[in-house]
């Protein structure tokens, strides 16, 4: 490489997946969202980062010539296939792909002529890789400031969740280890956020549906290129997530290369507390759910290395909960039975159809976990849902409710029955009963997934990917993927990054938000403002018309960011106005003609007029010879009509003046002019009345 392309040096290597931090925080008060400081989620050794996808405005797919970008409702053809995991280079199966295979999921893919071809389904090669999307992900590398890499080599990630027909997802490294400023001056941050690297990936299936064992996905949206832009753990609070988001987000959008709109960028966050594990949430779509999400995330770890130190302090050990790998285990393991004598006749419903349907009711054994099934881990959520997850993810019952547990009082079984399943599992004091019902393939996966998540309980935190719902709790997707789902793709062979290439794109480069944030600041902005405007859809707007520094460029940025929302949200406009509309308002308002506090009502004219000649528009605003005597005449107008609020107290006598008159006088005519001639006229002289 050239001299000026030589790499940079940043960094250390990432951390691994356990906290660096081993001493939980047990004692720490549970605490709702917005409860806490800063200095709060460092006593509990918050650590988060983020790994954020974004697609790309390509006009093709990233190993075929199919277009991106078109969604379809309807479909031309349907495929099924089924998943099974495939051994790594090191002779060694992938936690994640092992868990998926036990689902036994049918997966069915929709297909739609226009938007798929062979690729998709793996009945042909890949293309070449799409050199557009090659080179928006070099521009976003180089705005990363990342370290990029020579050669382009295509690896194999294995996805057997069904997103993607083949089994794997085609992913290649584009950039390592760079940094970018890191400044939010409302949270005191002013510093450098580690980027881990930039990948170039193909996006998966749409899922449609997913009932019991069957799942449906759409292949329109498969194959899109989006990057994965992954940050060190460095995000020490829910709001500098939020914060780094955000920025991440503006980063690629300063190129005009990237897709907008719903799902065109999902956010997985990693969350670990002292004393737990890496923690990731996959698909958060917005900024706004990121803070809530990762607080009760911090709080979930927390309330589960309360569980397993409550364990620890029983002795309750793995071989107290290891039941044999085969077989049903209700009948070889005395830990779980099967429960149908003991619950019938059954009054509660799900049992009871469940028993019509000839299911399986199986009981459940856990020793020691008595009273920890009802302890809290999220707001409205219990330890037992941890159980109830994996059951609905991994063995797929159909019917909901399918779990209960003799921690709940006054639900599900009555007390006859609760005592005939005790004796039949030989229950002791200081355990727990769990009942399922499902068909009986299910049910054998659920009490084997019970019994496996119950020796998890004795680590502490498992390793999982979770899914956000939208009141910030989340649930069980999939056991955390490891290295062993990574694997050279012998199909694609290695793409070179030409030295003119990353020259030609550096060359091009947009401004970085931090650089406009900083010319905003220079204009005289403040540091608040200048990033909200850096990050707005009318900062392009803005730049066009050029305010003059100081209160003109305040002025005109606060009219903007006010204005223009509002005229989108009320259906007016759902464009941007005009530069060369705008500029002579701001003009006037630049050299006098039009006083400045009337920009905001003559923006709002031009945008709700946009036949009328600018200059008609803005002649109300400018001042006129006959001004002086029309105030006079409005003046002693209010002042006359003001005696009919005898008795009111000064201050709301001339806020009613004011508004009486200030309207028609707006650009025209100084506010405090007015004002005084009102106290003149109201005789109000020597009142007190606000300044």
């Amino acid at each position: 490489m050239s001299q000026d392309l030589e790499p940079k040096q940043y960094g250390v290597r990432p951390p691994p997946e356990l906290n660096p931090r081993t001493d939980p925080v047990l004692d720490f008060p549970d605490a709702d969202y917005g409860e806490l400081e800063p200095e709060d989620y460092r006593t509990l050794g918050f650590m988060s980062g983020l790994e954020v996808h974004q697609q790309l405005l390509t006009r093709s797919k990233l190993f075929c010539r199919c277009p991106a970008g078109r969604y379809v409702d309807e479909y031309d053809a349907e495929v099924l296939r089924h998943m099974r995991p495939t051994l790594s280079e090191l002779g060694e199966y992938d936690g994640t792909a092992l868990m998926e295979f036990k689902t036994r999921k049918e997966i069915v893919y929709q297909l739609e002529r226009g938007s798929v071809c062979t690729y998709e389904m793996d009945d042909t090669p890949p293309f070449e890789i799409d050199g557009e999307a090659v080179r928006i992900a070099i521009e976003i590398a180089e705005l990363l400031d990342l370290n990029l890499v020579s050669e382009l080599h295509v690896m194999r990630k294995q996805y057997l969740d069904g997103s993607i027909p083949t089994g794997f997802q085609r992913t290649a490294m584009v950039g390592l280890t760079g940094t970018i400023p890191f400044r939010v001056p409302e949270l005191g941050v002013n510093r450098e956020l580690r980027i881990r690297q930039l990948s170039l990936e193909e996006d998966a299936c749409r899922e449609i549906a997913d009932v019991g064992h069957y799942i449906t996905f759409r292949t329109d949206r498969l194959g899109m290129p989006l990057t994965e832009t992954v940050t060190e753990p460095d995000l020490a609070n829910p709001l500098e997530v939020q914060a780094a988001g955000r920025l991440l987000a503006r980063v690629v959008q300063a190129t005009g290369k990237v897709r907008r709109g719903p799902g065109a960028a999902r956010q997985d966050v990693n969350v670990s507390v002292a004393g737990g594990r890496r923690i990731e949430i996959k698909g958060v779509d917005n900024h706004r759910n990121l803070p809530r999400l990762v607080h009760v995330e911090a709080y979930r770890q927390l309330n589960l290395l309360r569980v397993r130190a409550e364990l620890q302090n029983r002795g309750v050990d793995p071989e107290m909960l290891t039941v044999p790998e085969t077989g049903l285990p209700w009948e070889v393991t005395p830990h779980a039975v099967d429960a149908a004598s003991a619950v019938s006749p059954c009054e509660y419903a799900p049992i009871r159809d469940a028993l019509e349907r000839e299911e399986k009711v199986i009981g459940v054994r856990l020793p020691g976990f008595g009273g920890l099934l009802g302890h809290r881990t999220q707001p409205g959520v219990t330890f037992a849902r941890e159980f109830a997850d994996r059951i609905r993810v991994i063995a797929c019952p159909v019917h909901r409710p399918f779990i209960i547990h003799s921690d709940l009082t006054d639900y599900g079984l009555d007390p006859r029955q609760w005592r005939a399943l005790s004796k039949q599992l030989r229950v002791e004091q200081g355990d727990v009963m769990v009942v399922v019902w499902m068909p009986e393939s299910d049910a054998a996966t659920a009490v084997r997934e019970i019994f496996i998540r119950a020796r998890e309980a004795l680590v502490g935190i498992p390793a999982e990917t979770r899914q956000a719902f939208s009141d910030g709790t989340t649930g069980f997707e999939r056991i955390l993927p490891g290295p062993d789902r990574m694997y050279p793709d012998t199909d694609t062979p290695p793409v070179r990054i030409r030295d003119e290439l990353v020259l030609e794109v550096r060359e091009g480069l947009p401004e970085t938000p931090w650089a406009r944030e900083s010319r905003y600041e220079a204009l005289g902005l403040d540091p608040e403002p200048a990033r909200r405007l850096a990050a707005a859809p009318w900062a392009e707007l803005f730049d066009a018309l050029a305010p003059a520094p100081g209160a003109p460029a305040r002025r005109f940025a606060d009219v903007l960011e006010t204005r223009i929302p509002h005229h989108r949200r009320n259906g007016a406009i759902d464009y941007l106005p005009s530069a060369q509309r705008l500029d002579p308002l701001v003009r006037a308002v630049e050299s006098g003609a039009i006083r400045p506090e009337a920009m905001e009502r003559a923006l709002d004219d031009l945008i709700d007029a946009p036949d009328r000649s600018v200059d008609k528009v803005l002649a109300p605003y400018r001042p006129g010879p006959d001004d002086d005597a029309e105030l006079e005449r409005a003046v002693a107008d209010a002042a006359a009509r003001a005696e009919a609020l005898a008795g009111k107290p000064a201050e709301a006598v001339l806020r009613w003046a004011m508004g009486e008159v200030m309207p028609r006088f707006l650009g025209r005519v100084d506010p405090s002019r007015v004002r005084q001639r009102l106290i003149a006229a109201l005789q109000l002289a020597g009142t007190e009345v606000a300044g």
